[in-house]
């Protein structure tokens, strides 16, 4: 080795370990960001498969209870609901009203009474939410005047025990109150 050689190495040497040393730490800075990112997106993704479980959950309760109520079956939708149960028929008819579980019975056995036949309903969609669901459906029956067919739309509310606590139920009350009740609806006449 030369004189020279010496120096020219060490410097050589130290510049090779500066760029290592560079490389390593933009190589730490990058795993460092990538980590963190990736915690960060995990959370989110946790966070959101919470309430994915929640809707589907809302959902799943809701469908149980629309399938109780059309095929009859009164015990599954008395052990679905909350003490506080509410059911409202939206409209402006006497019988428009919100009702607790027993004056909800005693709405559906009128309601039942005034049917010819069976009660059809399709189901058309749901759209849930984290504690709220709604529930197209159409009617297809035969009241004391004649075809009954009427859309609805359901409105369930769950509570936090994973109970109905509410239901509101949306639908064309002229069309109820001329095909159930016989009552024949019409305006002012112009002449």
């Amino acid at each position: 080795m030369k004189q020279g050689d010496g120096i020219c190495y060490v410097i050589h040497s130290l510049y090779i370990g500066s760029i290592i040393n560079h490389k390593s730490i933009k190589m730490k800075k990058i795993i460092f960001m990538s980590l963190s990112i990736l915690l960060l997106s995990c959370s989110q993704e946790q966070v959101k498969s919470e309430r994915e479980k929640s809707i589907d959950n809302t959902k799943e309760i809701v469908m149980k209870f629309y399938t109780a109520q059309v095929g009859g079956d009164i015990e599954t939708m008395k052990s679905m609901i909350s003490d506080d149960f509410e059911y409202t028929l939206n409209g402006q008819l006497d019988i428009s009203n919100t009702y607790n579980w027993d004056g909800y019975m005693e709405f559906m056995g009128e309601f039942v009474s005034l049917l010819k036949g069976e009660i059809g309903a399709e189901f058309l969609e749901i759209i849930p939410s984290e504690n709220t669901a709604i529930v197209f459906a159409e009617g297809r029956m035969e009241g004391i005047a004649g075809k009954y067919e009427n859309e609805y739309a359901l409105k369930y509310v769950v509570n936090k025990d994973g109970k109905v606590s509410i239901l509101k139920e949306y639908l064309s009350d002229l069309l109820l109150a001329q095909k159930l009740y016989g009552q024949d609806l019409c305006g002012e006449k112009n002449e």
